[in-house]
């Protein structure tokens, strides 16, 4: 039987193009070792087009400025504008706590939250995260007596930048005040991600992009945090291979319980590599689209 790709050699070997029995093809040894690099080289893409030269990468390790006359973040003041005599409230609640111990946190409902903002019932700040204004944002809300409570599973903290908003007993009038101000800023970071930071927002999608493609053991939190970046370029319509709904689907189904810690760890690798398989195949025809290399070139 001759190769069904060149018709010339004989057939030594059974590979396939796709998922089904249907696309087996039988082939020569060299037509199957051309179709294997084929492969490798797709699935190690994130672009339609080359970007920097082989061997170079960049990489942002912090968005601030130092000195001590430099101004805070915008965001700092939107949080503080959100409600009245802030500075009262402050020194109110220091008073309080030096007399009795921490009130409980309630977590805010988050009902008629625009579900653009939302993963799992969470506010969803990656916007905040990548400009690097999110650390700012849990200080502001830790002055006033809230907190950012995020998803801390397998090492990860924070994973997916998702949290519920958690305000003390009777100032639920004030968390929602501050939570309509944080949403604001999320609005505000992702329109400067998309107009003034593409480099950012270009490096984040394409790590990872190429994780997802080319990873060998991937945890439920590891998951869950690198589907979070792409979210927002579904949100965008950046992406070809991958819609938002798909993308949703994916962050719902994740288990981040922390039950694979009851595993043995050969029970874990071997779950992790599942994980990670299945990734690869999901993301391996997944690349950012013209419109997001426009943006980002």
């Amino acid at each position: 039987m001759k190769c069904e790709i060149c018709h010339k050699a004989d057939a030594t070997k059974a590979i396939r193009r796709g998922d089904s029995e249907d696309d087996e093809l039988y082939v020569c040894a060299a037509c199957a070792k051309a179709e294997r690099q084929r492969r490798q080289k797709k699935s190690q893409r994130t672009r339609k087009v080359t970007g920097l030269p082989p061997g170079m990468s960049m990489s942002v390790t912090q968005i601030s400025s130092s000195g001590e006359d430099v101004e805070p973040p915008p965001i700092i003041g939107a949080i503080m504008n959100a409600f009245h005599d802030m500075v009262s409230d402050i020194e109110k609640a220091e008073k309080e706590a030096k007399k009795q111990e921490p009130p409980k946190m309630s977590d805010l409902s988050l009902d008629g939250t625009d579900g653009i903002f939302l993963v799992r019932d969470r506010l969803h700040l990656e916007g905040l995260h990548l400009i690097g204004e999110l650390d700012a944002a849990k200080r502001a809300l830790h002055a006033v007596g809230m907190e950012l409570a995020g998803v801390n599973a397998d090492g990860i903290s924070d994973a997916g930048h998702v949290y519920a908003v958690q305000y003390a007993p009777d100032d639920e009038n004030k968390a929602k005040r501050i939570a309509s101000a944080l949403l604001r800023e999320e609005r505000n970071a992702r329109v400067r991600l998309f107009e003034e930071m593409p480099r950012v927002f270009g490096d984040a999608l394409c790590r990872a992009l190429s994780i997802l493609k080319n990873c060998r053991l991937l945890s439920p939190a590891e998951q869950f945090d690198l589907l979070s970046p792409l979210r927002l370029a579904a949100i965008e319509e950046m992406l070809d291979g991958m819609k938002l709904p798909a993308i949703e689907k994916m962050l719902s189904a994740i288990d981040l319980s922390g039950a694979d810690e009851k595993l043995t760890q050969e029970e874990r690798d071997k779950a992790d590599a599942e994980r990670a398989d299945d990734m690869n195949r999901t993301f391996e025809d997944v690349m950012l689209n013209e419109r997001a290399e426009e943006k980002f070139l």
